[in-house]
């Protein structure tokens, strides 16, 4: 990742204004994580930088790693590139930013790497994502199925279904769409009736 000017600084100008504003938002994102943190007001302040620095150009999902492929997408770099020379700097490379235009400020790093290694055991004691419900829809659906069904020996509509049966709107539409779909239920323009054929009588 080089985040210097090839020119030193000669010929600025021939870079867009928006580049050159990307260019200025990672490079104060790598001295927020190995730099003093000199803009910050105080140490809590400086701490919050240094981990939304690390967090914006390591992690590997989320919001803060969209924003980084964005803008690095933006003047030409890749995302998963600069992410991968940060990390070796956590991992002990030393040489790992030797091409970045402020490396002389960056005499912090053993306590970006020590964020580093306590964001990688939190991470891995992180509990696992609980795995989604069963799909409570479906189990919804097959309660609500023979119950609207059952009032369909007249026309009627989907509010008076769901007021009738207790269920919402959304599961009573899904029992008449997937009926209409096998043929044992019809639609008469707002409302819905089981046709009257043996056949739809029987398969309801």
């Amino acid at each position: 990742m080089m985040l210097t000017d090839p020119d030193f600084g000669q010929h600025n100008s021939r870079t867009p204004p928006e580049e050159l504003l990307i260019f200025a938002v990672l490079s104060r994102a790598i001295l927020d994580l190995f730099g003093p943190n000199t803009l910050a007001n105080n140490q809590a302040e400086g701490k919050k930088s240094r981990y939304e620095a690390l967090r914006f150009l390591t992690d590997h999902s989320g919001a803060w790693a969209k924003r980084r492929t964005e803008l690095c997408d933006a003047i030409g770099f890749n995302g998963d590139d600069v992410r991968a020379r940060v990390v070796r700097v956590l991992e002990g490379d030393s040489k790992a930013l030797d091409h970045y235009e402020g490396r002389g400020s960056l005499n912090h790093v053993e306590e970006a790497r020590e964020l580093w290694e306590r964001e990688k055991d939190a991470r891995a004691r992180a509990p696992a994502k609980r795995p989604k419900e069963p799909k409570r829809k479906a189990v919804r659906y097959m309660e609500a199925r023979p119950k609207v069904l059952a009032l369909l020996d007249r026309p009627r509509t989907v509010k008076e279904l769901s007021d009738e049966t207790g269920f919402s709107d959304g599961v009573v539409r899904t029992v008449l769409n997937k009926a209409i779909e096998k043929g044992t239920v019809e639609k008469q323009g707002a409302a819905y009736r089981v046709p009257d054929t043996p056949v739809a009588a029987t398969a309801a």
